[in-house]
């Protein structure tokens, strides 16, 4: 094999209690058609094996490790990584998912092509770990009025580790002690701020459902910190009834993907589209 073109991006990464998959997340990236110029993984504390995973790849220059010496939360752990990050781009990942072995390469070349968008995502494909079988395929808006208009509603305009941005962009912000809003709450930032938004309509992330996955554990209260967030940041008042259609959909969507009953599947992906027909359908068709 020849030797890869290096990207001058860093990838970012916390991770806590994630041992069991950050064996397949680290071979995604080292098998990447492109290298990054560095990926730092922040350890935030893990009880697990995590450490002992990480040592093994103390040998890829590229990898940049770091120990907190007790669990900081996943803020902390972002915004210490995105301080420490060096490239030209800064890119998100999550240590218990996958990235397409051409998604460093296809984020790249798109951001050097286009010039004028400062933060760019993609389509994940959804996959339950259980049965390592794909679940569905998600449907971001791709332009940056879209993606605008989503995050002006409450919603999510691009998928969190996904998102590769401009590094000069990224690191004028730092995340907020609230999770999981985090990353619903500072791309609204940057929104507001008329920073440019795009997504690639490929999927290039594999984005595991599992029992301790965010994705498998929405409460009301994440709801209703993100359209605190909303109203903040945009100047919105969301009214409690919002609110609560939002949640319903949301509950019923995540039961949908982790449900393993085809029937069961059927009936909480109607539950769901009850709440919120049309966006249900966009996420599913």
């Amino acid at each position: 094999m020849g030797i890869k073109v290096k990207i001058n991006a860093s990838v970012i990464v916390p991770n806590y209690n994630n041992g069991r998959y950050l064996d397949a997340f680290i071979q995604s990236i080292v098998n990447s058609t492109v290298e990054p110029s560095e990926v730092i993984i922040v350890d935030d504390g893990s009880e697990d094996h995590s450490p002992e995973v990480l040592e093994k790849y103390k040998h890829y220059r590229f990898i940049k490790v770091i120990h907190f010496g007790e669990n900081q939360g996943l803020t902390a752990a972002l915004n210490a990584a995105l301080e420490l990050s060096t490239g030209q781009y800064v890119l998100r990942a999550d240590p218990d998912d996958l990235l397409a072995p051409d998604r460093l390469e296809k984020q790249y070349n798109y951001m050097e092509q286009n010039p004028e968008v400062d933060i760019l995502g993609c389509n994940v494909i959804y996959v339950d770990t259980e049965t390592g079988k794909k679940i569905n395929t998600s449907n971001f808006p791709l332009t940056h009025k879209s993606i605008v208009r989503a995050f002006r509603k409450g919603e999510h305009g691009i998928q969190h580790p996904t998102a590769f941005i401009k590094g000069h962009v990224y690191r004028k912000y730092r995340y907020q002690e609230v999770f999981p809003a985090e990353d619903y709450e500072i791309f609204s930032r940057m929104a507001r701020d008329g920073y440019i938004f795009a997504n690639i309509k490929s999927p290039l992330y594999y984005m595991r459902v599992h029992a301790g996955s965010a994705t498998s554990n929405l409460k009301k209260k994440h709801i209703d910190d993100t359209f605190r967030f909303r109203d903040q940041i945009f100047g919105y008042r969301t009214t409690r009834t919002r609110k609560l259609i939002y949640y319903y959909h949301m509950f019923f969507y995540r039961k949908f993907q982790m449900s393993h009953s085809a029937a069961i599947k059927m009936l909480y992906l109607v539950l769901s589209c009850c709440f919120y027909p049309l966006k249900a359908i966009r996420r599913i068709f």
